[in-house]
Parts: structure tokens; C-alpha cells; sequence
């Protein structure tokens, strides 16, 4: 790969001397094609759970509001003094929503226009979804969702949702991540219902309804790529 991961490279050189974090955290190798994927720099971001991608963030983030559970007791498995205490931090573009995502998300009222979103907290039915609610009107067209964690069956769906979605372009994956980007299409109303305008669903309706779209089968293009079975190395193919 010839692209560039000046942050990852630099966090590879320092964990080989100071490593001390021993929570689950993005592997380095999946962030460094984050990195690639990405613009090298922008105004606002966020992202909920915090670790090594909150290292990365801040360093392509201006403004990058981080929403996770504040773990420093555990000292010695705390995502949050890693990521404080890792020198190559900018803690000045860094700030910290501490609590679950399912309480203050709803209650957040400082949300600015994002031009990275990373959905990474609590990955049990229906969280993630409600992360994205929230999120989602925020995203800047051509801004970055990001969202981990796809070979977990119900995350897998919702990237399927989301990849038949207009508002968003699949451009790739990282491993388990998978990488969208906000398309022109208008906002889908957060306070509305419009379940048949959406893609997902009117490929997936009797062809009886007047909502039917037939314009090929459905294909649910993340489920059938069994990210699971890669990852544990039951697909050999």
C-alpha cells in the first residue's frame, strides 16, 4: 500500500516502547487503513467508545467530542487514560462526554456539524441504532460515518440499511469497519416515518405494492460478505 499513515506510524513507534493499554481497542493495522481512507484533516468529529481511534482522531480532528463510559478507576484497563496519556494526543482538540451513550447522546445539545462520525459504544441491539438517530442529521454531506463492528450480526444489518440508503455511499472496509460517506441526497426526516421511500425496504416488499422497487434483486451487501466467518477464519475462500 503506498498511502500514508503518518499517525499510525508514529503510534507503532511509540507503542513498541510504552505500551500499557490492555482494553479492546481498534488493531493498528485497521486504523492505519482508516487513516488512508480519510482526509488527512478536518474541523469537528466524534465518535462514541474512545482508545486508540481517539489518538487518530485528534490528530485529523480540529474539534473531536468523544462519548464513552469514564473507566479511569480500572487503571490499568482504562481506554480513557490511554488515549489522555498517550503523548501523541492533541488533549487540547479532545472533548470528553462521559457516561452511557444511550443517556447522553439524547441529551447532548452542543452537536456541531461533523465531518467524521465514528459509531464504535455499546454494540448490542438496538444501541448502535440509536447512536446513528442521533448522529445522523449532523453529518456533513460528503462527511464519513463510520461504523465498527460489522461482523456482529445486527451491526451487519444496519450497514446493510445503510448501504442501500441514498444518504450514504459504501466506500469501503477496514477489516470488520466498514466506511460511508454522506451523499447529496436530502436529510430522511428524524421526526418523520417515510419507511417507503427507503431503499432497503421497497426492494424487500411484495412486488404487489405500489412501493415495490424493481430494479434487481435485493442483496444484502454487507451480511453476504460473512465478515464473521473471515475473521475467524471459518471462510477459506
Amino acid at each position: 500500500m503506498t498511502s500514508k499513515s503518518p499517525v499510525m506510524d508514529a503510534y507503532e513507534n511509540w507503542e513498541e516502547v510504552a505500551r500499557t493499554h490492555h482494553a479492546g481497542t481498534f488493531p493498528t493495522d485497521v486504523l492505519r487503513i482508516i487513516e488512508t481512507m480519510l482526509p488527512g484533516a478536518v474541523q469537528t468529529s466524534a465518535e462514541t467508545g474512545c482508545g486508540k481511534s481517539t489518538i487518530l482522531m485528534s490528530n485529523i480532528s480540529s474539534n473531536h467530542t468523544v462519548f464513552c463510559l469514564d473507566d479511569r478507576d480500572q487503571r490499568d484497563q482504562s481506554s480513557v487514560n490511554f488515549f489522555t496519556e498517550c503523548p501523541l494526543t492533541r488533549t487540547e482538540r479532545v472533548q470528553t462526554v462521559f457516561g452511557p451513550t444511550q443517556v447522553t447522546l439524547p441529551a447532548f445539545r452542543q452537536h456541531r456539524t461533523y465531518d467524521i462520525v465514528m459509531i464504535d459504544g455499546p454494540h448490542g441491539w438496538p444501541f448502535p441504532e440509536l447512536e446513528y438517530y442521533f448522529f445522523y442529521p449532523h453529518i456533513a454531506i460528503g462527511g464519513y460515518l463510520i461504523l465498527d463492528d460489522c461482523h456482529i450480526p445486527s451491526i451487519g444489518r444496519m450497514a446493510d440499511i445503510l448501504a442501500e440508503d441514498a444518504m450514504w455511499s459504501l466506500q469501503g472496509f477496514a477489516a470488520t469497519t466498514a466506511l460511508f460517506r454522506r451523499t447529496q441526497a436530502p436529510l430522511f426526516d428524524p421526526l418523520g416515518d417515510g419507511w417507503w421511500e427507503q431503499r432497503y425496504n421497497r426492494r424487500r416488499i411484495s412486488p404487489k405494492s405500489e412501493f415495490h422497487l424493481a430494479d434487481g434483486a435485493a442483496v444484502d451487501r454487507v451480511t453476504n460478505l460473512r465478515l464473521d466467518a473471515r475473521l475467524h477464519g471459518d471462510l477459506l475462500d
